[in-house]
């Protein structure tokens, strides 16, 4: 008995331990991604797909104003669901040209992010704070997951939608970035704005699922998100609030201030 306890907490350590290291190549992924969806030659498809999942708030001309957190959620979405005029999706084209180069762990990781779920809006049933885990339920097809998120729960509460993508790491599902909320009393009209753009989706594709439905229309969600802030007097997108003071706004300032030295000189 005593050898099978000590058994047991030598394979709990290595699992943790194997854990922790596909975790860290979780983690070395999403800078690569990052860099690679940054590659020219994805320029025409960056420049169609930041109107696209931003409804207009951000265009190519001002995508360098997004903050830290919409510049990871966009690029997220970028990479694991956009598909421009029918083109495979980045994570596919990451997978032929770089699987190779990768380590074992990375590997690992990139295969299970393949078949990855779409972003979308989970109903935040409950946080275990101990663990930093999420229980949660699908908004749309009612499915229910735990999850885990080193960003705690913010300023989410019971009832918000969470706005994530949830990517397996092992024996985890984590959120793939820093997840977004619309609040439960902004939830409103989504799901009836949801099923018509569904229905339209299958009229137009009868052999598709659900699936590649919030692949190719599941930014609607942030739509409606940006509307709901809009309607609440909150500003849409970080650019448009006055009072930011991040590094977009700072490079901003310089700007004008280089042309207003220019035009005194």
């Amino acid at each position: 008995m005593v050898e099978e306890k000590k058994l047991d907490k030598k394979a709990l350590r290595e699992a943790r331990k194997k854990q922790k290291q596909l975790q860290k190549a979780a983690n070395t992924l999403r800078r690569k991604m990052i860099v690679y969806c940054r590659d020219e030659r994805f320029a025409l498809a960056l420049a169609a797909a930041v109107p696209t999942y931003w409804n207009d708030f951000y265009t190519i001309e001002t995508a360098d104003e997004m903050d830290q957190n919409e510049s990871l959620r966009f690029f997220d979405w970028f990479f694991f669901d956009y598909q421009h005029e029918g083109e495979p999706r980045l994570i596919e084209r990451f997978y032929d040209e770089h699987f190779d180069e990768l380590e074992e762990n990375q590997q690992a990781v990139l295969s299970g992010w393949l078949d990855a779920q779409p972003a979308a809006a989970y109903e935040y049933l409950d946080f275990d704070a101990f663990t930093n885990r999420f229980k949660l339920r699908d908004f749309l097809t009612q499915e229910e997951y735990v999850a885990s998120s080193t960003a705690g729960s913010g300023y989410a509460t019971k009832g918000d939608l969470i706005l994530a993508r949830l990517v397996p790491v092992g024996e985890e599902l984590i959120f793939s970035t820093v997840g977004a909320f619309i609040p439960d009393d902004e939830i409103t009209d989504l799901a009836e704005k949801m099923a018509a753009a569904k229905e339209e989706f299958l009229a137009d594709q009868p052999d598709g699922d659900h699936t590649a439905f919030m692949r190719r229309h599941g930014h609607l969600i942030i739509h409606h998100a940006m509307h709901e802030s809009v309607e609440n007097d909150r500003f849409a997108v970080t650019r448009l609030d006055p009072t930011r003071v991040d590094k977009a706004v700072k490079r901003q300032v310089k700007k004008a201030v280089k042309k207003l030295r220019k035009r005194k000189k």
